[in-house]
């Protein structure tokens, strides 16, 4: 190998791990990267045990991502960083494959430089080296496994041989869909030379891989994969849809259709391409193409289960395919580097997509960060938090720990719509959530609806399943709405109660006040709940002061008024924090109030992470919202009464947050 092509690698590496590093700590968390998390967080005799488990499919994975994880730590750049190093090895590697499969042929550069280019660029590639999944890890060893194969057949020397027997096993413990690597290597050992009883031990191969696809579809079963998140897909339904992500990382209309021509172009030039390959390459690629492709699609005869992250052993050969295109002469030539430019430049437009592309800096990814930050800004020591589907636990845990310094309320889950989700009636439903939520004055959901819903269906025309409907329709269920927010993926309710659920207990406040704002609104006190063991009025920077202020009104208000909270220490200055909105994130306007029915509005302060520790005092006003100046506040009098319409409460005190 000359110096010129110790360069050209070396660059080729460079360019596919600075696009696998760049925004790779951006986007949430998604739930299976969560998982990723969870199986990683156990302990070191339970992963090594997965290791000979069958039903475990990645066991060394997480045997890898936890032993990184205690070098580097668990933030979203540190999880995904060994994808990103996978993916970006896979590529010099999927250059050699090419470079290897068209032999001596003229061509070869371009051929090996086509590999290089598309395998740096292609978003399926790029999104699986920026997931804290083992996919980007399938990638490399599929990768690894063609290559060796294609040397074995071309060299047919034993070591080769043995190096590939020793990667195949290795790759088991990766993921055990590449035991079908493992067979489609078999088959190309079987046929690349003359020997004895070829067809019948062919056979023999076939049937153990039919085998492995009918463990497969128990294991899923049928009714499972056609009612879960995974796409319900016939095997021609599955072969359009892995062209689509393969090529450009899209469903069938996320895009422009013709951004997929120079892909289908190229890859049909590929083909032709095919025969002046020689012949032990085509073996190789047609068998390590087409069986583990055709038994997948058997599968889907029976579970109806795609996912074209599950063909990542097969995508090495697309890729090839595709840089055979390149590989041909006149007239051809020039059509199939036009169509590489048009690879290339529909890729850049996929991986900048707004909504969709990865590098378009909108959120592509369940927004599980964005929403738990806003719920563990917001949330109470006493509040109820449910998380639907269960198995959203892993992200909550993930993040709550990370985005607060308070522990966090352990979660409610309702596990019975998976023992049954079309005999779960609306009678269980009920007298399963009296059991969990009595008590309660407020409650939030963190709900991930395309995942609620395989396992809690909606009626025609509602967004929600049983357990969202509750929380979306709060004016239904008698008590007020105190914030939605819905994003990418995953949406989060609040709901609150004026009195305790199911047993009717009146909330009063712990300090009683005694003040007015302007003539009508009475203060009648607050109630400070405690996050650190010392009780009410100490609280860590990085965490929140929980506060429920309680108010009834003299006669009804023309006005919407808004509530601000100041945390300062020289009250003078502008506040170091607080709060500012009107009641109940505006879904309880002052407007509304009537005299005799006390409201009680649960706030929270989130104080800085590196807030000074000290004593605090803590004031409350209300305002005008068109003059939020202090001459749009409403005068106060009485015990705490202050200058500029200020009352104060109390004085708390802030310890640092690692106490």
């Amino acid at each position: 190998m000359t110096w010129r092509w110790l360069i050209a690698w070396l660059l080729i590496g460079i360019a596919a791990m600075a696009l696998r590093l760049y925004r790779l700590g951006d986007q949430s968390l998604w739930l299976d990267e969560g998982n990723s998390w969870a199986m990683a967080m156990q302990p070191w005799t339970v992963l090594l045990i997965d290791l000979i488990r069958p039903n475990a499919a990645y066991p060394l994975y997480h045997v890898i991502l936890k032993g990184w994880m205690s070098l580097a730590g668990v933030s979203e750049w540190a999880l995904r960083f060994p994808s990103a190093i996978a993916g970006a090895l896979s590529v010099p590697l999927l250059a050699l494959a090419a470079r290897r499969a068209v032999g001596d042929s003229p061509q070869r550069d371009a051929v090996t430089i086509a590999a290089a280019l598309i395998g740096v660029c292609s978003p399926f590639a790029i999104w699986y080296a920026q997931e804290a999944k083992v996919y980007a890890l399938v990638l490399l060893v599929s990768t690894a496994i063609l290559w060796l194969t294609l040397r074995a057949v071309h060299e047919q020397r034993a070591q080769v041989w043995y190096w590939l027997i020793g990667l195949t096993v290795l790759a088991l413990f990766i993921h055990r869909l590449t035991a079908l690597l493992a067979l489609s290597a078999s088959l190309v050992w079987l046929f690349s030379r003359p020997r004895r009883y070829t067809i019948p031990i062919a056979v023999g191969l076939i049937v153990i891989g039919l085998g492995m696809i009918g463990a497969m579809a128990a294991g899923i079963g049928s009714d499972r994969a056609a009612s879960g998140a995974s796409i319900a897909a016939d095997p021609l339904t599955a072969l359009w849809l892995t062209i689509t992500r393969f090529s450009l990382d899209r469903w069938p209309g996320d895009l422009e259709w013709f951004w997929l021509l120079p892909w289908l172009l190229l890859f049909g030039l590929g083909l032709i391409g095919f025969a002046s390959l020689p012949q032990s390459s085509r073996l190789v690629i047609g068998m390590m193409g087409s069986v583990p492709l055709v038994l997948f699609g058997v599968q889907l005869l029976f579970t109806r289960l795609y996912e074209a992250r599950y063909l990542m052993i097969v995508f090495p050969i697309w890729l090839i395919t595709l840089a055979i295109g390149v590989g041909h002469t006149n007239w051809r030539r020039a059509l199939a580097w036009l169509m590489l430019t048009g690879v290339l430049t529909t890729s850049a437009l996929a991986l900048t997509q707004p909504r969709f592309g990865l590098f378009s800096g909108d959120p592509v990814k369940e927004q599980y960060r964005e929403a738990i930050g806003e719920l563990m800004r917001r949330v109470h020591p006493d509040d109820a938090v449910v998380v639907h589907p269960g198995y959203l636990r892993s992200l909550y845990d993930y993040y709550a720990s990370r985005l607060s310094s308070d522990p966090a309320p352990q979660p409610i889950s309702f596990a019975n719509f998976w023992t049954g989700e079309t005999s779960y009636t609306q009678r269980e439903w009920d007298v399963e959530r009296r059991a969990a939520l009595t008590g309660y004055t407020r409650s939030w959901l963190l709900i991930a609806p395309d995942h609620a819903r395989t396992v809690d269906p909606p009626r025609p025309g509602d967004e929600y399943g049983l357990v969202g409907n509750f929380w979306a329709f709060s004016r239904e269920q008698r008590t007020w709405p105190c914030g939605i927010w819905r994003l990418q993926g995953v949406h989060l309710f609040c709901q609150e109660a004026p009195e305790a659920y199911i047993t009717g207990k009146i909330v009063q406040p712990a300090t009683p006040g005694n003040a007015v704002f302007g003539e009508q609104l009475t203060f009648l006190g607050y109630t400070l709940k405690a996050t650190t063991p010392a009780g009410p009025g100490i609280y860590r920077a990085g965490g929140n002061i929980p506060l429920s202020l309680f108010w009834d009104v003299t006669q009804p208000l023309g006005e919407d008024y808004s509530l601000f909270i100041h945390l300062c220490r020289d009250c003078e200055q502008p506040p170091v924090a607080g709060d500012d909105g009107q009641p109940l994130a505006g879904y309880l306007p002052t407007s509304t109030w009537l005299p005799g029915k006390p409201a009680r509005d649960d706030r929270t302060v989130h104080l800085p992470p590196d807030l000074e520790p000290g004593h605090y005092q803590l004031l409350i006003g209300w305002y005008r919202p068109t003059d939020p100046t202090p001459d749009g506040r409403l005068p106060v009098r009485g015990e705490g009464a202050l200058s500029a319409g200020r009352l104060w409460l109390t004085t708390i005190e802030v310890i640092a947050g690692e106490e």
